[in-house]
């Protein structure tokens, strides 16, 4: 019997983020409420970035942006500037919200997560202590195999680089992790402005491992957006070998890969600074 695809063990399920609104701090929650919206019409002719006091700022004909809680819109890296920008100036006659990710990404920063820092980086702390990479199959023996190969070396990465041991389990069953260690797993996410710890944040719930995407951001170990995503995705891929995937599960595993890689560049363009 294999353990659940991709999800924290079910006695850590109260380790996640709660649905309730002041929690909410991932795009998809906020492409939720887009959706029952009535798209905008496109009211501007000419995008612009400009910079405001280190910061950089997007304007529309001329005027500033606001966040949904009507704050003022600025992001800290230019080239992520540039980003948003594009996906304004990209919008046609209707403004679209679901395709603005890098958007969406910078106003759950602002909004919630600048003020929230400590609380996010609770939760990502939580998600250590309950890691997909931790809880390995009992069975069949292929699994165990395959779990071992794609999972173990961010484990041994994460000892080696930063002397940080977490201990696997076989099953479900919660096995609760060193305080110290999931501390310095802690200590790692602490350096990160809003931006990057949003996105970092929203990967964490999106491969229910706080220790991939610590992986994804390391500069010496070469792994890529699409190694991490094959590596979350390593049950859910021996399933769908075993017994196929249908049409939908197919289209939500595809919705969220996008947001995953839109992510990850996001997060990549938050961390290029400009002097």
């Amino acid at each position: 019997m294999t353990k659940p695809d991709n999800t924290p063990p079910k006695a850590a399920k109260n380790t996640k983020p709660d649905d309730s609104p002041d929690s909410r701090v991932g795009p998809k929650h906020l492409a939720k409420a887009d959706a029952i919206r009535p798209k905008p019409k496109r009211f501007y002719k000419a995008v612009t970035v400009e910079e405001q006091q280190g910061r950089f700022a997007i304007l529309l004909d001329g005027k500033p942006i606001k966040t949904p809680m009507r704050q003022n819109f600025s992001v800290l890296a230019a080239p992520l500037a540039e980003a948003i920008a594009g996906e304004w100036e990209s919008q046609q006659e209707y403004i679209d919200h679901e395709t603005m990710i890098h958007t969406k990404l910078a106003n759950t920063a602002i909004d919630r997560v600048a003020t929230r820092r400590d609380e996010i980086i609770a939760e990502i702390k939580n998600y250590a202590g309950s890691d997909m990479l931790l809880y390995r199959a009992e069975q069949p023996a292929s699994l165990i195999e395959r779990e071992k190969q794609n999972w173990d070396p961010f484990l041994e990465w994460l000892s080696q680089t930063h002397a940080i041991t977490l201990q696997p389990a076989t099953g479900i069953i919660h096995v609760t992790q060193d305080p110290a260690e999931l501390d310095k797993v802690e200590a790692l996410y602490q350096p990160h402005d809003e931006f990057a710890l949003t996105a970092l944040h929203n990967m964490t719930s999106l491969t229910g491992s706080a220790i991939l995407p610590l992986a994804l951001i390391a500069e010496d170990n070469g792994w890529t957006a699409d190694d991490i995503w094959t590596a979350a995705h390593t049950d859910e891929d021996y399933q769908i070998e075993r017994w196929g995937s249908d049409e939908e599960a197919a289209r939500r595993r595809a919705t969220k890969r996008d947001e995953f890689l839109k992510t990850h560049e996001f997060l990549t363009l938050s961390r290029v600074k400009t002097t």
